[in-house]
């Protein structure tokens, strides 16, 4: 996913296409000069090749708007394409030239970006230019380089082409439109597929922190502290017992508070794999005290962008949780390309939820923060083990 609207990338992109098309027909034409050398070139048609680059400037100069006005700018674009497009196939013998069925082009891509009325608009365009042109166009004069282009051909041939390329333009501009609805089909599931994985990962974050806190309350050292709150409280002590308390209140607290900002101190941005996986090991213990973490991979190995990685593992750790895994094995090795890590946990093993499948419901989020390390995911099921493998080319993005 690019994170912009379709229409403008396709602005982007139409920048390259328009220059590759004035190129490949600027090239056709100083090809043809060279069968008829004796006879000049003129410069018309070379002013009106240079012309189809006029959209190109009002991109460049609206490229960096905000997007919600370039859905709009595109359709000026398109209906330009196809008027100046038409220009140059008037001075190419009109619609019996097949070249002017590069006006489909601006029609597909006003189909997949446009609302209906602005690509509809566009269709109604292209259709009544090529209707325009079949009839009125100019006619290079014989044993030029421009005729060979344009060879007049029989009139029910024009029908014919006229018939097929409406039939063409009518199909893809339908088609466009259905591929824009399934795109934001598609867009909204993988947006609602990201708010469950996020909702599901502050919903175990949050239970980690609190069953962090309830360990806490069970051990000895808090046990010290509320019992020495609770003495303070007492009246009628003596002046060195209320000191010795204060001093003994004091220094629990002050050892408890280290501990516990030992346990939640950030992830640093680069971090050795073993320390990545204590931590992760530290932050699923309370999550699922039964849960096996096993790791394999060269000690030396730094992971760069760590709170990314930590992440991707610890949304791993949680659909294995899920999937009642007692055990979550990661190995990290040398790949061909790079580096591949892979994380299996036996949660279709499960011998009270057997075939269940670890791994799914924070794929989402998993695959959008493998996007900014540059990895790539890919997935494996088997009746024992679910396996997710990452490849990529670096220790980090």
């Amino acid at each position: 996913m690019t994170g912009l609207p379709p229409y403008v990338v396709w602005r982007r992109r139409m920048l390259w296409l328009r220059a590759v098309l004035v190129i490949a027909l600027a090239l056709a034409l100083l090809v043809l000069r060279q069968f008829s050398a004796l006879v000049p070139l003129s410069l018309t048609p070379l002013l009106w090749l240079g012309a189809l680059l006029l959209p190109n400037l009002l991109t460049l100069l609206t490229l960096n708007l905000d997007p919600r006005p370039q859905q709009r700018l595109l359709a000026v674009e398109l209906a330009m394409d196809v008027m100046l497009f038409l220009a140059v196939v008037q001075l190419f013998g009109g619609a019996s030239n097949p070249m002017t069925f590069y006006l489909l082009v601006p029609v597909l891509m006003a189909g997949m970006t446009l609302p209906p009325m602005a690509n509809g608009l566009v269709l109604i365009l292209a259709l009544t230019g090529y209707m325009t042109v079949s009839q009125w166009h100019h006619m290079p004069a014989p044993h030029t380089a421009l005729h060979a282009l344009t060879r007049e051909l029989s009139a029910l041939h024009n029908i014919g082409m006229a018939v097929a390329f409406a039939a063409l333009a009518v199909t893809l501009s339908i088609l466009g439109q259905v591929i824009q609805a399934l795109t934001r089909q598609q867009q909204r599931q993988q947006d609602k597929a990201m708010e469950l994985a996020g909702r599901r990962e502050r919903m175990y974050q949050v239970a980690a922190t609190l069953a962090h806190q309830a360990h806490e309350l069970n051990t000895p050292l808090s046990s010290l502290v509320m019992i020495s709150d609770n003495a303070l409280q007492e009246p009628g002590l003596s002046d060195t017992t209320r000191a010795d308390l204060e001093q003994i209140h004091a220094l629990a607290r002050q050892v408890a508070g280290k501990l516990r900002r030992a346990d939640h101190h950030d992830v640093p941005e680069d971090i050795a794999f073993p320390a990545l996986i204590d931590r992760l090991r530290l932050h699923l213990r309370h999550l699922q005290p039964t849960l096996e973490i096993r790791h394999q991979g060269p000690d030396h190995a730094v992971l760069r962008q760590a709170s990314d990685w930590f992440r991707v593992l610890a949304n791993l750790g949680y659909n294995a949780i899920d999937a009642g895994a007692g055990t979550l094995a990661i190995q990290l090795d040398t790949a061909p390309e790079g580096w591949l890590l892979q994380i299996s946990d036996d949660g279709p093993d499960h011998p009270e939820r057997p075939g269940r499948e670890g791994m799914g419901i924070g794929l989402a989020l998993v695959e959008s923060t493998l996007e900014n390390l540059d990895a790539r995911l890919e997935m494996e099921f088997s009746r024992q083990w679910t396996q997710a493998r990452i490849r990529w080319s670096g220790y980090g993005a």
